[in-house]
């Protein structure tokens, strides 16, 4: 997605993403604007209607402070305090209310069990969640990184077969909630969508680590 890297609100996110975790990184910012890109042309191919900054900031700030341990700052989730780090940033660069809102309830969109309430949600949790779709080589490769960040954050080791069964759970439940958006593989009801995130976990669940 086309932002300058020298824009200050781009930059202000990205102070807020640790190298030291494997996944929820700055890379996967960039990977997820990418996604967004990509759902937004075919957006535009069907007069679907968005909106860009509210998105490009949503994504931006979605896993804003991932590293951080929220309840010990005061949130319930990380997405509240994500949410939180943009509201206030973006009022600090002078957005108004209602963009600050929007970007928001986009950001908080990305929890488990969200329910979108708006086109720009449906698109940032759809870019989010695009890579349990992809190829399989790709989506493992995401899973061991999933994995590590998992022990670093916890501090705590698991097994390969345990940290499946853990991701195979959390991904169903996120599945649980339809996407409402009429492009790719989100269409229908999100039965491509879903169909390709369940071979997937069907593969990884069979695969050893590396």
């Amino acid at each position: 997605m086309n932002l300058k890297t020298n824009d200050p609100i781009y930059t202000s996110a990205q102070q807020y993403y640790s190298d030291k975790l494997d996944y929820h990184n700055f890379r996967h910012i960039i990977d997820t604007l990418n996604a967004a890109e990509n759902l937004l042309l075919q957006c535009d191919e069907k007069n679907i209607n968005y909106d860009k900054q509210v998105i490009r900031h949503a994504i931006l700030f979605h896993d804003a402070g991932f590293a951080e341990n929220h309840r010990q700052n005061g949130y319930e989730s990380k997405e509240d305090y994500s949410a939180d780090l943009a509201s206030s940033i973006l009022a600090d660069t002078g957005e108004t209310e209602q963009h600050i809102d929007a970007v928001v309830t986009a950001i908080l969109s990305t929890k488990m069990h969200a329910t979108c309430n708006s086109t720009n949600d449906s698109i940032v949790r759809a870019a989010d969640l695009s890579g349990l779709a992809s190829e399989y080589a790709y989506f493992k490769s995401k899973s061991i990184d999933l994995y590590k960040e998992r022990e670093y954050m916890t501090g705590k080791s698991i097994s390969w077969e345990e940290y499946k069964q853990e991701v195979y759970e959390i991904i169903n439940n996120f599945l649980q909630c339809q996407i409402v958006l009429d492009v790719d593989i989100f269409a229908d009801g999100n039965s491509v969508f879903r169909q390709k995130v369940s071979d997937n976990l069907e593969k990884l669940m069979k695969d050893a680590i590396d």
